[in-house]
């Protein structure tokens, strides 16, 4: 059930997130980002309205958060192209390490922040404080430069898919990035397992969870640092193939642990190298894409990322079968098995 709590948020993704790429390639990401900044200003407005009178129940949670993760969908390919456009291409993926930073730094301090505002002034607060911040991110979106390209070739929304799909499938390099992108179905297999070990395995509880989820926070945010500084001293496909290595072995110790502080070393790990590897795949995806068709290959890209949490529900599901520990095995070899092929198979992806 946990895995599939976490795993029902890809099925809205997937359409809203594939519209999203053709609105950011016709009309701009700085335009499809003010709609969505907007909207998840009015989707705070009105949980903060439900929770203040107290009509809020289990079923409001549960649509309002499904929606609020579709809508950052259509947010992500905007954002994602919109870098290009804003920083040198030398300093791209300095600029997406730091995206990373400001996104571990936010699943860091917004939980710290609520508890305070919870304890202090009560359940509606942190609605109240989230509409301010949603305010602020939309004035800043505002401000942004009007510098993006824009095309619209006449095709219908479900037309203009099928040709950025048509494109990804025709570019090899972009082709095999995106398919390195999408083996995030087996990195997110280790998510719902952190949680059952917690309960069933370490018997450490809410705050042994807490731990544990705050160690791979702070990995992510040691890992963007990291990317941030090595820049392009280090060869990308190198740093990839380590960064996987460490990932997929992370998550197999992860599966046989049973004591409560290797599986934290393990998870801080996993932190780690998946700021790193989400940096460089993205990085990778805005270097060498059509910049026409740039939207449409980040919310492909966006999608492949949402496969994370579809994993989770499979993971969970395979876990159960023949247990969480030979699960993780499987996902950690299919996840560095993956990378390895196609690194071989392809002497023009190692140069890039």
């Amino acid at each position: 059930m946990v895995g599939a709590a976490i795993g029902l948020r890809f099925i809205p993704a997937i359409i809203i997130g594939l519209m999203a790429g053709v609105w950011v390639d016709r009309l701009g990401g700085r335009f499809v980002l003010l709609w969505e900044r907007g909207l998840l200003l009015g989707l705070a407005a009105v949980t903060a309205a439900l929770v203040l009178t107290d009509t809020v129940t289990v079923w409001h949670v549960v649509l309002l958060s499904v929606i609020s993760s579709t809508l950052m969908s259509a947010g992500a390919p905007a954002m994602h192209s919109m870098v290009t456009y804003i920083v040198p291409r030398s300093s791209l993926r300095a600029a997406n390490s730091l995206n990373q930073l400001s996104m571990s730094s936010a699943r860091m301090l917004g939980p710290m922040g609520a508890g305070f505002l919870l304890a202090a002034y009560g359940l509606g607060s942190p609605w109240l404080a989230l509409i301010g911040l949603y305010a602020i991110s939309v004035a800043a979106t505002w401000t942004l430069p009007k510098s993006e390209p824009k095309t619209d070739s006449g095709e219908s929304v479900l037309a203009s898919i099928k040709s950025g799909i048509k494109y990804v499938k025709s570019d090899l390099i972009v082709r095999r990035i995106m398919l390195l992108a999408f083996s995030a179905v087996f990195a997110g297999a280790i998510t719902p397992i952190i949680i059952v070990y917690a309960r069933d395995r370490f018997d450490a509880g809410e705050t042994g969870l807490g731990m544990m989820m705050a160690a791979g926070v702070i990995g992510s945010a040691i890992g963007a640092g990291l990317i941030a500084s090595i820049g392009g001293r280090a060869k990308t496909w190198i740093t990839m193939l380590l960064t996987v290595a460490t990932y997929s072995a992370a998550m197999i110790v992860f599966g046989f642990s049973t004591n409560f502080l290797l599986p934290l070393v393990m998870v801080f790990f996993t932190g780690i190298t998946a700021a790193i590897w989400i940096t460089v795949v993205v990085t990778l995806l805005q270097t060498v894409s059509d910049p026409k068709m740039l939207g449409r290959v980040m919310s492909l890209y966006v999608l492949s990322i949402q496969t994370f949490f579809l994993s989770a529900m499979i993971g969970a599901w395979v876990g159960q079968q023949i247990g969480n520990d030979i699960m993780l095995v499987l996902a950690g070899v299919g996840f560095f098995g993956m990378h390895a092929i196609l690194m071989v198979m392809s002497p023009a992806l190692r140069k890039v």
